[in-house]
């Protein structure tokens, strides 16, 4: 029963990102990285288009990578709990953050990023030197803001006296540095904390980032501090320093916070297991209000296309860039015509990706 409980669930979460992948319209981002971008990700796409075409050929690598993103996380839950459970339901938590559903549906790096991250912890639980090698240099070769990561497992290394881990660490920053690779640096303050802090929200889930921040606050305090820890909440940090004066791009930081869903649920089982069963009825109530607050967010994601046919943007803009070019594009064929001019370059992006040119050429 169980067994097919799950088998449920799984068929479930796997229609879901799939309905997304093919019905979610080409973004402003997307459409910039297939014409005008020469990255592993635009060949990726472009290559996905050859073979399997439509939307859905676009973003078959990345929703693979998604996909996998997962089962290897199942992996490095198996490592950290003792309870297969506890590994099963802190796996589906970070499966149903908006954050990896949107990151597994749409064509972007963080996938891939996240992919390796996990195969690197794998890895190192188990002591398989050549697959952390390989991790670490897939890593280094394929996201400049690795050096976060980097970073991270370095000082981790240098703290719990791991040489082969402070080794790799250093190794790898220097190399970038060396090469001037990393994350950029510049500009005067323009104050988008609070922005950041909405965008990690809306990741997330407002409930859960707020128990994500405490944990990570619990844990410096007081509580064994593991790689993971290092590895998420410096990349965490890091996003939150740099956001006071400039604005970030939240796939350099995101695939290693996202990890971080591994001591959240350990400081929550902690919490909940110490006490006596008449005292652990707010943690459950918690967990699943968290829950259900998750589970109504990728409803919202779901129904997206009609409740922007419904409200024609006027309540969620955020979603304009994405429906409204493709709205016209059908628009403009409807009526005969096959060109348009957009002082936006992205929207012309999209609006090309749909047979629609510049009227100037």
């Amino acid at each position: 029963m169980r067994l097919f409980v799950y088998s449920i669930i799984v068929l479930s979460y796997f229609a879901v990102v799939l309905y997304l992948a093919i019905v979610i319209p080409i973004t402003p981002n997307e459409a910039e990285l297939f014409y005008a971008s020469n990255d592993l990700v635009s060949k990726l796409m472009h290559l996905g288009d050859t073979l399997v075409g439509g939307l859905f050929g676009l973003r078959f690598f990345f929703l693979m990578a998604g996909l996998f993103s997962i089962a290897l996380f199942y992996i490095v839950a198996n490592d950290t709990f003792k309870d297969k459970k506890d590994a099963a339901l802190a796996t589906a938590i970070f499966a149903m953050l908006p954050g990896i559903i949107i990151g597994s549906v749409l064509a972007n790096i963080a996938m891939l990023v996240l992919l390796c991250i996990l195969l690197y912890l794998i890895a190192y639980h188990r002591k398989w030197y050549i697959l952390e090698i390989i991790a670490l240099a897939a890593l280094f070769l394929l996201h400049d803001a690795s050096i976060l990561f980097f970073i991270a497992i370095a000082i981790y290394g240098a703290v719990n006296k791991e040489k082969r881990t402070l080794v790799y660490g250093s190794v790898f920053t220097i190399l970038l540095i060396f090469l001037d690779r990393g994350i950029e640096i510049g500009g005067i303050p323009k104050g988008h904390f609070v922005e950041i802090f909405a965008i990690y929200a809306s990741l997330f889930s407002p409930f859960v980032f707020l128990y994500f921040m405490y944990t990570i606050y619990r844990i410096w305090l007081r509580e064994h501090k593991s790689i993971i820890w290092y590895i998420s909440s410096i990349a965490l940090f890091l996003s939150l320093l740099l956001s006071i004066r400039q604005r970030i791009f939240i796939t350099d930081f995101a695939p290693y916070i996202f990890i971080g869903i591994i001591f959240m649920m350990q400081i929550y089982y902690q919490s909940l297991r110490v006490r006596l069963p008449a005292f652990q009825v707010v943690y459950k109530r918690g967990l699943w209000v968290s829950l259900s607050i998750l589970i109504f967010s990728i409803l919202f994601i779901l129904l997206q296309p009609l409740i922007f046919s419904v409200t024609h943007g006027l309540y969620f803009n955020f979603t304009n860039k994405v429906y409204v070019p493709y709205l016209l594009s059908q628009e403009l064929k409807a009526s005969g015509k096959h060109c348009y001019d957009t002082k936006r370059i992205k929207e012309s992006y999209q609006l090309q990706y749909y047979g629609i040119t510049s009227c100037q050429n």
